[in-house]
């Protein structure tokens, strides 16, 4: 965006810096309450003082001026991930859902990266958070299983789940060897079996090389608001297996029919892995097709060009009133 727009980024400290966008920093937070409440007012006096044309929001923005035109991005439902979470979590949540109906009220124009949010938030364009993937080169699976899992062993991430899979996978004689390589928290490679391979501190290229020789991704969320692990593993001619959510269902509804997501829930999970990895590593034609389809009507759908139209028109709007 920086080539069209004259972009001033307001954000935490410590970020790194690139050419042609001006950044404004604001303390980091040191604490969960500080996080969701205290940074949106730092915020505030940020954005004010760069005298924006138009201000777009990805969060922290229900104390920002009415006067100025503002493009709201939702990334999923804090109601529903107060329905999916326990504890403080689960009321923090319900207070942050509130905020974002205030927020979605005084907003110009709303973006939701998946159906779920424009429906709650009456959304005028859906806008998917997907930018392409960092190509790792030739595809080349691994002799023996290898499944991919990114997240943490527990919560709404549910790798318990996929450990369970790839455990049942290795009780074969078939597939003993089949591997479970996990991308997650530092901290939470203590929850992990010895023979899951944990990795952290990943960059992106070290995923895609991940991805590259995986003979399968599995996605077993209980809830997702796009799923952009899905779209990476398709991007790289991998198939995927998840558990039925709106982020996997709003990917599947964009595909041609041989796309090779196989949605499922907890119950049939494990037998769903176990029947994709019986097909081996490679995508049949058709497949690999509808693969590639998808991924290129999500990432135009996400493009800075689309994007620019959105601010133009929101810019208009305010004209018109």
């Amino acid at each position: 965006m920086a080539g069209m727009v004259d972009l001033t980024v307001v954000t935490f400290e410590g970020v790194e810096e690139y050419p042609g966008i001006r950044l404004v920093t604001i303390p980091a937070p040191v604490s969960r309450f500080e996080r969701y409440y205290g940074s949106a007012w730092r915020a505030k006096g940020a954005v004010a003082a760069t005298v924006p044309d138009l201000v777009h929001a990805h969060g922290d923005d229900f104390l920002l001026s009415h006067g100025t035109p503002i493009v709201r991005t939702f990334y999923g439902l804090s109601l529903s991930e107060a329905l999916s979470s326990r504890g403080l979590r689960r009321f923090n949540h319900f207070i942050l859902a509130g905020l974002e109906q205030w927020a979605a009220r005084r907003a110009t124009t709303r973006l939701g990266i998946a159906v779920e949010a424009v429906e709650h938030f009456g959304c005028e364009s859906l806008f998917p958070p997907f930018f392409g993937t960092t190509s790792a080169g030739v595809r080349r699976p691994s002799e023996t299983p290898t499944i991919v899992f990114i997240g943490s062993f527990q919560g709404r991430k549910q790798g318990w789940l996929a450990q369970r899979a790839v455990a049942g996978l290795r009780a074969t004689h078939a597939w003993h060897k089949a591997r479970l390589i996990v991308v997650g928290p530092k901290e939470d490679a203590q929850n992990w079996e010895p023979w899951v391979d944990h990795c952290s501190g990943l960059s992106d290229q070290d995923v895609s090389g991940l991805l590259a020789a995986a003979w399968l991704l599995v996605s077993p969320s209980r809830y997702e608001g796009f799923g952009i692990p899905i779209v990476e593993a398709l991007a790289h001619g991998v198939a995927v297996v998840a558990i039925e959510n709106p982020g996997s269902s709003y990917i599947l509804g964009q595909a041609e029919p041989r796309v090779p997501l196989m949605l499922t829930n907890e119950e049939g999970f494990s037998d769903a892995v176990s029947t994709r990895i019986e097909n081996g590593p490679l995508l049949h034609p058709e497949e690999f097709f509808a693969a590639q389809d998808v991924v290129s009507r999500l990432t135009r759908a996400g493009s800075p060009e689309r994007l620019f139209e959105i601010y133009r028109e929101t810019l208009s709007k305010r004209g018109r009133r």
